[in-house]
């Protein structure tokens, strides 16, 4: 092990005890092994998901594997990680030390099935930075809601000075956002229509825009994410409490309906009615499922329409997805709404678990 340095013998973490209860905890810091980095947060996101498992949910197991997995109790959540290396497990990394790094948020067991056939991220033994679904013989699991956290080394990704940590928060759901358009094949003179423009909504339309799409139709029951939507550039803008979403899409694709829709609410209405405007030979792609139950007929399917789930990301389209915010193809800044510091925690996830009451997009914590 390298020698330490200006390192606090505590480390402050954000546990999550148990359903609705998250708990700011100081605990001793762990050092880096062979292998793995220790990086001081420079600021972690808090995603959806992790809302969800706030809420008792696991997410990464329904997306993922289809299972109903509980979420075990005393986890530090936080993927959505960029800070700075300050300790390093292998001697031969030592010019890594202060390198501004975005995070790789999981690694797999590299012998599945999955992962020798270049689906990693569908590997069932993953292990995931700010989920506690497979750490064995950790007390606490790396977590991004921390000070200093401890990160693989290969997962720790260079990232220019031109992005700030708070931008880099959002590399993760970039990553996501990539991948999810590779899913839906996205292509020159495509018609996108995006249901749900969160914050993974809102960077899967402006991918969709650098893959040559020609017009990106946008909607969402809110006003705010529908007025960043139209600052980041998204085409047409669908209020679906108000406006009649086939109608206007028909009207906007000549009649042809879009070539691929992306769905990141994930439920039987958002599914019907992403559906009834998926032009023939179109790919309707989910970002997220429930248990929800949807009855349909076969004939919803005709015309070669394809359905499919996006999961996670392929580790090169982290890169990909580092390259699009430090060109500037893609702005995260217009959708981080909220700022908190990590003794703020408490007041960030009441504002992330109601976002609509405080017009949240989403919520960064960052350093003290």
């Amino acid at each position: 092990m390298t020698k330490r340095y200006n390192i606090p013998e505590k480390n402050r973490i954000v546990v999550l005890e148990r359903k609705g209860k998250i708990q700011l905890k100081e605990v001793p810091i762990k050092h880096p092994e062979k292998g793995w980095d220790l990086i001081k947060v420079g600021a972690c996101g808090i995603c959806g998901s992790d809302v969800r498992y706030f809420l008792g949910e696991n997410p990464w197991a329904l997306h993922t594997l289809g299972i109903n997995e509980e979420m075990p109790a005393n986890s530090v959540l936080g993927h959505e990680v960029a800070g700075t290396i300050v300790e390093v497990g292998d001697p031969e990394n030592k010019d890594r030390l202060g390198e501004r790094v975005g995070i790789i948020a999981f690694d797999t067991c590299k012998k599945c099935y999955h992962c020798r056939h270049g689906m990693h991220n569908l590997c069932e033994n993953t292990l995931h930075i700010g989920h506690d679904g497979r750490w064995k013989d950790w007390e606490y699991n790396p977590g991004g809601y921390a000070d200093y956290m401890l990160i693989w080394d290969d997962k720790a990704h260079h990232i220019p000075d031109n992005i700030s940590f708070i931008e880099a928060t959002q590399l993760d759901g970039l990553a996501v956002a990539v991948h999810a358009n590779n899913r839906g094949n996205v292509k020159p003179g495509d018609n996108v229509l995006v249901i749900g423009l969160g914050a993974i909504g809102l960077m899967l339309s402006q991918v969709a825009y650098t893959r040559g799409a020609i017009k990106v139709i946008g909607a969402d029951i809110h006003e705010k994410p529908l007025e960043i939507a139209e600052k980041i550039g998204v085409d047409v803008l669908i209020n679906s409490r108000k406006d009649d979403l086939l109608k206007i899409v028909m009207k906007e694709t000549k009649g042809i309906g879009a070539n691929v829709v992306f769905d990141t609410v994930g439920s039987a209405e958002s599914f019907l009615k992403g559906m009834n405007a998926l032009a023939r030979g179109g790919t309707y792609v989910l970002l997220a499922v429930s248990q929800e139950e949807v009855k349909i007929p076969l004939t919803f399917f005709a015309g070669e329409k394809v359905v499919t789930t996006s999961a996670n990301n392929l580790f090169p389209e982290y890169t990909t997805a580092v390259e699009l915010l430090s060109s500037g193809r893609v702005k995260v800044k217009p959708f981080i709404t909220h700022v908190f510091k990590l003794s703020e925690v408490y007041e960030a996830f009441k504002v992330a678990v109601n976002k609509d009451e405080y017009e949240a997009i989403k919520v960064v914590l960052v350093p003290d």
